[in-house]
């Protein structure tokens, strides 16, 4: 068995190449919980280690575990945003400079509307709406392919979508088949329309004519 100071060195270095790795594949958790289970026994061995006989070596290797975390997750998110290999990993669209007001006005009406993931989003992948496919992405949550899902925003020249609920879709088409209007019960309004006016004006012709007689009442 590894003496604990060496042990604590390992652990640590594997524990760090976990997080990095956490942060440019994606594993539902199970890296960064290994990752977290390095750092731990890690800094259970140092302490185990250094602790009583050489604090010079312990504060060192706290300095290391402290200040390795976050510099390794800045530098993993600062090779990710501006190299080649995030653009191999991360699906970007262009910058919203390179887009015009006319480029982005049929992605903004597509708010709200439904469709299906054509493909794993996890978080980018293709959606199908009304026949045509867009690029798009979730906020973190991963679609199946086949869902239904929503547009609630729009990012760049990228859809935002969330998987939409089982009668989302069927709600939307009755509402839709509701707002269109029936000629036929249009004409039947009218109609009945039509003939209360008569009546009405028949009514008021009726009432003029009953105040007035036809004869004189002779003086006394």
């Amino acid at each position: 068995m590894p003496d604990a100071g060496v042990l604590a060195t390992i652990l640590l270095i594997v524990g760090l190449f976990l997080l990095a790795l956490e942060l440019m594949v994606p594993s539902f958790g199970m890296i960064g919980i290994l990752s977290a289970i390095s750092l731990l026994i890690s800094a259970w061995s140092a302490w185990q280690a250094w602790w009583g006989t050489s604090p010079g070596f312990f504060w060192t290797y706290a300095a290391f575990w402290l200040l390795g975390i976050p510099s390794v997750m800045g530098g993993v998110l600062f090779l990710l945003q501006n190299t080649s290999l995030g653009d191999h990993i991360v699906l970007r669209g262009p910058a919203p400079s390179a887009l015009t007001g006319h480029a982005k006005a049929p992605l903004q009406m597509l708010i709200g509307e439904t469709g299906k993931a054509a493909s794993l989003m996890m978080p980018g992948g293709i959606v199908v709406i009304n026949n045509e496919r867009f690029h798009a992405e979730t906020r973190g949550m991963v679609i199946e392919s086949g869902s239904t899902i929503q547009v609630i925003d729009v990012k760049s020249n990228r859809l935002v979508v969330r998987q939409a609920a089982a009668n989302t879709a069927s709600s939307q088409s009755v509402a839709a088949s509701g707002s269109k209007s029936d000629p036929i019960a249009d004409t039947v309004t009218g109609e009945n329309q039509q003939e209360a006016e008569i009546e009405i004006a028949e009514q008021r012709i009726t009432t003029k004519n009953a105040g007035a007689l036809d004869f004189e009442i002779p003086e006394s």
